[in-house]
């Protein structure tokens, strides 16, 4: 997956055939999941918001890309984000949401915290992760040019 890629890239990902290493690919699948296929009102409501701080592109553009390829680095970003935004009281509003994917708020957390950590790695490096997604996006069986 891109956004494996590009965390391992970033230099952020615990080491391979660890717990945690298996940890992170499941939450990386699961709350993609999570934001697709959740029915739940407050966990829509914070996908919307979260790409609605973004600007550029529309909303519903955003999420069409989404929902036809996946993560995208605009989408991580904005969930990143709105994430840090957040209050607690927001957040416990999104658990029941998380759990029906069998996962958690904490881990939501760990997740959003390696987006913002690899953000960071590389623009100390002068990059970007947009412009490293869409390489590693690119690299991968079935990939596609420009998506971030």
């Amino acid at each position: 997956m891109a956004v494996l890629a590009t965390l391992q890239d970033a230099g952020v990902l615990p080491p391979e055939n660890t717990p945690d290493a298996n940890r992170v690919i499941k939450i990386v699948i699961q709350f993609q999941s999570v934001f697709l296929k959740s029915d739940d009102p407050d966990i829509q409501s914070f996908l919307t918001r979260a790409l609605a701080t973004q600007g550029g592109s529309s909303i519903g553009h955003a999420l069409s890309r989404f929902r036809s390829t996946g993560w995208t680095s605009d989408v991580l970003e904005a969930l990143s984000e709105e994430w840090a935004a957040t209050t607690v009281d927001q957040r416990n509003r999104l658990a029941p949401g998380f759990r029906q994917f069998n996962v958690g708020q904490e881990d939501f957390d760990w997740f959003m915290e390696l987006v913002t950590n690899a953000r960071r790695a590389f623009t100390q490096r002068g990059q970007n992760i947009h412009q490293v997604f869409a390489q590693r996006r690119r690299e991968m069986p079935g990939g596609t040019p420009s998506l971030q």
